[in-house]
């Protein structure tokens, strides 16, 4: 990857191709319109197309499920999907219209997902907020301002932690644990074995 934001158009692909099997664990319909051309091409130069569809089918399938549970189960009135991407889960999933879903990700994603979807009818309450979360200072005002606008918050990062160093993950950690009204937080753990065969892929081996 170039740039990181293409993984988002990758990730979109996938659900989209995910969508369109006969046995599909869940249903996308908006992510074919936000992969688009690029999401297409990506997913042939990868390679692999049925393998790194299975797995982002069962990652989605398994998070979708636990969001769910969580916020059926935890009066959480809050989600904040840190790193969202092309993520459409506030359009398909079946929240109740009381429920604030707060996307953050990068400018030029943000901007392409509001053009693309400006004729779509979110199924909650739905904001955009465009911040680099590496940027820390940023990231703890941010936090800092949600956490005195809710009660019960989610946190999600789903496929962000392994684009981080082991020490921007422990302070993303601390400053989520800093607000106390932030009291859940979701995300995948991959082991070390499957990251270094992943390198390996990309250096040729």
């Amino acid at each position: 990857m170039k740039n990181i934001a293409e993984t988002a158009y990758l990730a979109a692909m996938y659900r989209a191709l995910e969508s369109e099997r006969v046995d599909a664990l869940f249903q996308d319909p908006l992510a074919r319109v936000l992969a688009g051309g690029k999401g297409e091409m990506l997913v042939e130069v990868i390679g692999e197309k049925d393998k790194i569809t299975n797995a982002i089918a069962i990652r989605t399938y398994v998070i979708d499920n636990l969001i769910l549970q969580l916020v059926n189960s935890k009066n959480i009135d809050t989600v904040i999907n840190l790193a969202a991407g092309l993520d459409t889960r506030p359009y398909r999933l079946p929240f109740c219209a009381s429920l604030s879903w707060i996307e953050v990700d990068l400018p030029e994603i943000i901007a392409y997902k509001e053009q693309a979807l400006q004729d779509e009818q979110s199924l909650c309450s739905l904001e955009r907020v465009q911040l680099d979360i590496t940027n820390v200072a940023l990231r703890k005002t941010f936090f800092s301002e949600i956490n005195l606008a809710t009660r019960q918050a989610l946190v999600i990062t789903e496929g962000l932690l392994s684009y981080l160093h082991e020490t921007q993950v422990a302070l993303l950690a601390t400053d989520i644990y800093e607000q106390s009204n932030l009291k859940w937080w979701l995300f995948e753990l991959e082991s070390s074995l499957a990251l270094k065969d992943y390198d390996q892929v990309d250096a040729g081996c």
